[in-house]
C-alpha cells in the first residue's frame, strides 16, 4: 500500500447518507469524489463555509474581469442605487 494514502472509515446515519448522496447525483457527482473536492475547498480557503468559498470564488472572478465596474467611495454605490 502507498503511504501517500490513506482509507477513511467512518459511520454514518443512513437516511443522513442518502438525502446527501441524492443531491451529489443531482449535480452529477458522485460522494466520494463531492467529499474530496469539499475537503480540498476547506483546505484552500481554509473555511468549511461553503456560502464563504462561493463568495470567495466571486470576488476572484470580478477581480479578474476588466470590464467590472468600480466606484471611488460608498455613497457613489448609494447614488446609482438611487438612480435606479
Amino acid at each position: 500500500m502507498n503511504s501517500k494514502f490513506v482509507t477513511c472509515s467512518f459511520t454514518l446515519d443512513r437516511d443522513i447518507y442518502n438525502a446527501y448522496k441524492s443531491i451529489v447525483v443531482k449535480n452529477g457527482e458522485n460522494v466520494k469524489g463531492n467529499l474530496i473536492r469539499y475537503m480540498q475547498n476547506v483546505i484552500q480557503y481554509e473555511t468549511p463555509n461553503a456560502d464563504t468559498i462561493e463568495a470567495i470564488q466571486e470576488v476572484q472572478l470580478l477581480k479578474a474581469d476588466p470590464n467590472k465596474k468600480t466606484y471611488n467611495s460608498f455613497s457613489e454605490i448609494l447614488k446609482e442605487l438611487e438612480d435606479e
